[in-house]
């Protein structure tokens, strides 16, 4: 066989190539970013693989240990979070019930007392007491339908975790298979210039990780030291949920800044909602904007802004993967063009 494959010609060959791959990839369309995802997360799966590889016996054994640890703080912070706003979410069941059947009879005497302060007239005041009731009562019966959704997604959810943790597992395992097949492949004369594509890849996957988790866990900090000298209850709460929401493309943690400034404004503490709306942006913008790029370009020789586009507008056509895939491909590709610029201005000198 392997000598009839020497006899064929590559015009077949690579039509032929490139007409089973466009196949595989429509196939693999609904699931690639979850199967990318994978396999950038198996990059830090192998790094501590590698770490604890020396006390275990068996490859498998390191990788899969490797899995549990990076995924147990994911576990733990997600498991106090979920608990402590069902307690939280638990007062509000009443009026959940009343949202969804229409017979809403919310009593909000702070609101309205709130409202009749601002000495607007009397039917104006009333006018807006009513919309900001009605505007409650459609965000309860908003967040309830949010939940129906969710519950009648688990399925597809499932299936998407379910590809995640065997791409993870599989690139992690056999990752060193996967990078020397591609290296087979590559022409001889072109190793040196992938071989550098290689370690842009490897610098900018460790800037990946600490431009993304590093700017959420200084944000989460700084909100709950925010809300605690606000006075806000359930501080960590709040931080840890604030940290998460980073991660949201576009909202960001302003769905926490926002709904926290206004309900506090609506309920009389004008300051206390000024306050967290005013230093909630400073903590936003100086995160995003100036901790985030500049903590990332430190792993990589990539320009900030690439790693900017690549956060915003990868979590913005791919969810909460593109914060990693965005800034990879955007990496890799600013990396190709600047080894090759480098490339041809030697062969220039070389030539001169």
């Amino acid at each position: 066989m392997i000598s009839n494959l020497k006899k064929m010609s590559f015009s077949t060959v690579i039509p032929l190539i490139i007409i089973l791959t466009l196949l595989s990839l429509g196939i693999l369309i609904p699931i690639i970013s979850m199967v990318i995802f994978g396999a950038i997360l198996a990059y830090y799966v192998r790094y501590i693989s590698k770490k604890i590889r020396p006390y275990v016996k068996y490859n498998t054994l390191s990788v899969f240990l490797g899995m549990i640890i990076l995924a147990i703080p994911v576990i733990l912070l997600l498991y106090f979070t979920f608990s402590q706003f069902l307690s939280i979410a638990g007062s509000f069941f009443g009026s959940l019930q009343q949202a969804a059947t229409g017979n809403s009879t919310m009593n909000l005497p702070q609101i309205t007392d709130a409202v009749q302060n601002l000495g607007l007239p009397g039917n104006i005041s009333h006018g807006i007491d009513e919309t900001i009731k009605s505007s409650i009562t459609q965000f309860i019966s908003y967040i309830a339908k949010l939940a129906v959704d969710l519950v009648s997604s688990l399925p597809g959810i499932a299936a998407q975790l379910l590809i995640l943790i065997f791409s993870i597992f599989y690139f992690a395992r056999d990752g060193d298979k996967v990078m020397a097949y591609i290296t087979d492949i590559i022409p001889d004369k072109d190793k040196e210039f992938y071989q550098q594509i290689f370690n842009s890849a490897d610098d900018v996957l460790k800037s990946i990780i600490v431009g993304n988790v590093i700017p959420a866990a200084i944000l989460g900090v700084l909100s709950g030291i925010l809300y605690f000298f606000l006075g806000y209850p359930y501080a960590v709460l709040l931080a840890i949920i604030s940290g998460i929401a980073m991660f949201i493309p576009i909202i960001g943690p302003w769905i926490v800044y926002g709904i926290l400034g206004v309900f506090s404004v609506l309920l009389g503490n004008t300051f206390q909602g000024i306050m967290v709306i005013f230093f909630g942006w400073i903590i936003e913008t100086s995160t995003d904007f100036y901790i985030r790029p500049r903590i990332s370009v430190q792993y990589s020789e990539v320009h900030p802004l690439v790693f900017l586009l690549g956060f915003i507008y990868g979590a913005v056509t791919m969810g909460i993967p593109g914060l990693f895939i965005g800034p990879l491909i955007l990496g890799i590709t600013y990396a190709a063009f600047k080894i090759y610029r480098k490339e041809k201005v030697k062969s220039k000198n070389t030539q001169n």
